[in-house]
């Protein structure tokens, strides 16, 4: 099983996933819609649509929301998008039917494969990259019936993704303040940094 965490870790998602569920088969889903930008290899902006299965009923206990709020996300990463878990405990979703527990299992470890099992229902890599995040290219989560009910604006900017990939990982920031406050100097370094790239 990968690990859920690790921010920057590349994704494991296919290129061409269309549709993304970690346990295919395990529970009834709902397919929800989420929108989102990834930087290329080579720096540049792509634009992608995939479905997310998540489980049936997840809609009907995650609100409408407004551009900007988290929502039923958690969080966006490099590798893809968290919806929130909690949620399933209010569902009442029952995460043995992913686990079966071996009798005389000890109870931490059988708590854990619980909990990473859970995680897994609603954390999806998603095909791409490098995925960001921020208010110029966010992400975009749609129920069944197409409202917004998630939507992420915190993670990292085209510029932060370009600083990553130039500086081979050394440089890790967002550049959210940077875009906001001086978007002339923002764009320049964007640009500045895409030849670096476009060079080697």
């Amino acid at each position: 099983m990968r690990p859920a965490g690790n921010t920057l870790r590349q994704s494991s998602a296919l290129p061409d996933a269309r549709v993304i569920n970690n346990f295919p088969g395990h529970y009834p889903t709902e397919d929800w819609r989420v929108a989102y930008w990834l930087v290329t290899e080579d720096g540049q902006l792509v634009h992608n649509e995939v479905a997310l299965q998540l489980p049936a009923g997840y809609a009907s206990i995650c609100p409408p929301i407004a551009p900007g709020q988290d929502g039923c996300v958690y969080h966006v990463r490099r590798w893809g998008v968290a919806c929130r878990t909690s949620l399933l405990e209010v569902m009442g979703f029952d995460p043995a039917v992913l686990v079966p527990l071996e009798p005389g299992q000890p109870d931490d470890a059988a708590d854990q494969e619980l909990l990473n099992a859970m995680l897994r229902v609603t954390w999806f890599d998603l095909p791409g990259y490098f995925i960001i995040a921020s208010d110029e290219h966010p992400l975009l989560l749609f129920d069944p019936d197409d409202y917004l009910k998630g939507s992420y604006v915190k993670w990292r900017t085209h510029l932060g993704a370009l600083a990553f990939l130039v500086s081979g990982g050394k440089v890790n920031a967002d550049f959210i303040r940077l875009s906001h406050e001086f978007p002339a100097s923002y764009d320049e370094a964007v640009e500045i940094l895409l030849d670096i790239l476009h060079e080697r």
